[in-house]
């Protein structure tokens, strides 16, 4: 008799067993009657979703003759698939006009689907006549035709990880086994400059050098220029520029330049002195190489120093702020719109043109003690904006309110919270000392119990100046007792990448028992959560908030080499849950 009722479906194991006795001869639980035939086996459905193509960046660009049209690339997920690989139609051209580039993506079953992306080229300006022979451009030559400036009276000299970064100095390279370069003949340029690294993948560069340093202040809002083409190998190049050592302007990426014809490429004095570079004691006109270190032959030509007029006017309060933001067009990885296991709760892709109050809210003032780091900013509505598929919030050198300086800060507080997940944000940072941008959480009970009883979780902090722009910090504060508790990591990018040339994407994974940080996909940094009561706070919801400090207890006051305006972008935030 067990082994009979063993056998009786669940919902009849209520009955007592001698009832159970008396029925056995009857279908479980049932009267009596033949048992119903055996359900037909469903049939597979056939696939004829087509899979989603998600463009990275805006899908309709505009530039001006002469600027370099980077593409951010696409992705596609199916249903039944998951990631599909994408190709990519057409070209953009230098000349003036509009182009279409066609993305798409096909399933195993053969749904197609596809998305377009237009780029406008509009014509350069005619040049403005002009009069002021102060106004004047002056070029400090490095390489040019062949030949290697006056200046730099060491001429071509290479460093190489194969000799223990000894140097060689005018040999073409034969003294370092990792980098060689010659003067070939170009059919339109004449003489030009090729490099070529190895395949070992070993650091390695090459420079001109000074003897004695130069004073270069004159070129202060200048640019650094020059012209370059890859003829094989890994496109992307960087740069940087030294001053007496161990003083650096520290690595600049230039991310990829063109395969197909001479790119010219204009950096920013500027940008180099926001890291640091002493235009004081400048030894090197420019130290070179690609950020692969590997297997890449390029051609530069026509390196100078020229002044300009980027400088920003101190004594013209409303200049900083009247400077408009344009789209850098930056490219960078992106993330899947779907993950196996969860299901997208709520995203943000910042498509409008202005911020959606019904999700977010302003922050607005300087808050108790400088929202408690003693910042230096105002926080208003003015500095964010929503265009081109972005949110921009500006950092801005100006005076208001008692304060030098003005940003943003955003949250979502009691108009979305959740609790455990996955949130994905693809952003990009502003750069200099003293900036300090966050993307982060506080637990809903704020309002309540305050802070850091309520728990707060850093997903991206990024302290600016002295080559910082490469580290990433996720941390977690909770209340211990009384006490102020943190757990806290950090990662350093890798390839001379840096938070403010490209995109990248931060993310959380958040359950009762556990959180990760990852930066592109790539776990960092994980916290267990065990059953202490400050602890607690991270089992309740959160919100969010997005902001970009300026000054603070952690990164200091900005100093005489931050360039203003700044920005940080945020391209979206995505928060899934587990099914």
């Amino acid at each position: 008799m067990e082994t009979i009722i063993a056998k009786l479906p669940r919902m009849c194991r209520n009955f007592d067993a001698p009832l159970i006795a008396s029925l056995i001869l009857l279908t479980a639980c049932g009267g009596g009657g033949s048992a119903p035939p055996a359900a037909a086996a469903p049939q597979p459905q056939a696939d004829t979703t087509a899979p989603v193509i998600t463009l990275s960046g805006a899908t309709e660009i505009t530039l001006t003759e002469g600027e370099n049209y980077i593409e951010a690339g696409a992705s596609a997920t199916d249903d039944i698939d998951g990631s599909v690989e994408v190709q990519i139609a057409g070209s953009v051209e230098s000349a003036p006009g509009t182009y279409t580039l066609t993305y798409s993506a096909v399933d195993a079953a053969g749904n197609e689907a596809s998305a377009t992306r237009t780029v406008t080229i509009e014509p350069a300006p005619e040049p403005e006549a002009d009069t002021d022979p102060e106004a004047e451009t002056v070029t400090l030559t490095v390489f040019q035709d062949g030949v290697v400036g006056a200046d730099w009276d060491q001429g071509l000299n290479a460093y190489d990880e194969g000799i223990d970064f000894a140097l060689c100095t005018n040999d073409g390279g034969a003294g370092c086994p990792h980098i060689s370069w010659e003067v070939v003949n170009d059919a339109d340029r004449g003489a030009v400059l090729q490099v070529s690294h190895s395949s070992a993948g070993r650091i390695t560069g090459i420079f001109t050098k000074a003897t004695t340093p130069l004073d270069l202040s004159a070129y202060t809002g200048g640019s650094l220029r020059f012209d370059a083409l890859i003829v094989s190998g890994d496109p992307n190049l960087t740069i940087k520029i030294d001053c007496v050592f161990p003083c650096t302007s520290g690595d600049y990426d230039l991310g990829a330049v063109s395969t197909s014809d001479w790119q010219s490429i204009s950096i920013p004095i500027n940008n180099l002195v926001a890291q640091d570079l002493d235009l004081t004691r400048v030894d090197t006109g420019i130290v070179i190489w690609a950020t692969g270190f590997t297997d890449t032959v390029f051609l530069i030509d026509n390196v100078r120093w020229e002044t300009g007029t980027d400088a920003i006017d101190d004594d013209t309060e409303d200049s900083v702020a009247d400077q408009p933001w344009r789209n850098p067009n930056l490219g960078g990885p992106t993330s899947p719109t779907s993950y196996d296991g969860y299901t997208l709760l709520w995203a943000e892709e910042f498509s409008g043109t202005t911020l959606d109050e019904t999700r977010w809210n302003y922050e607005i003032g300087t808050g108790v003690n400088g929202w408690g780091n003693n910042e230096l900013q105002y926080y208003r509505r003015e500095n964010t904006q929503v265009t081109e598929g972005l949110l921009v919030i500006t950092a801005r050198e100006e005076n208001f309110a008692g304060r030098n300086y003005t940003s943003s800060r955003l949250t979502t507080q009691n108009k979305f919270t959740f609790r455990y997940g996955r949130v994905d944000i693809r952003a990009a940072m502003p750069r200099g000392k003293g900036l300090w941008p966050a993307l982060w959480m506080l637990g809903s009970s704020f309002a309540t119990v305050g802070w850091p009883a309520s728990g707060e979780i850093d997903i991206m902090e990024m302290v600016g100046g002295s080559g910082g722009e490469d580290t990433v910090y996720g941390t977690a504060h909770w209340d211990n007792e009384g006490a102020v508790a943190q757990f806290g990591g950090s990662t350093k990018l890798t390839d001379g990448q840096t938070l403010d040339t490209s995109f990248h994407v931060f993310s959380l994974t958040w359950d009762e028992n556990q959180l990760n940080w990852y930066v592109d996909d790539t776990l960092y940094h994980t916290m267990d959560i065990d059953d202490s009561p400050g602890l607690a706070a991270f089992r309740e919801e959160f919100f969010l908030i997005v902001n970009a400090a300026v000054g603070g207890d952690w990164p200091g006051p900005p100093n005489a080499n931050t360039e203003f305006p700044q920005h940080m972008l945020v391209d979206y935030i995505r928060v899934f849950q587990t099914n």
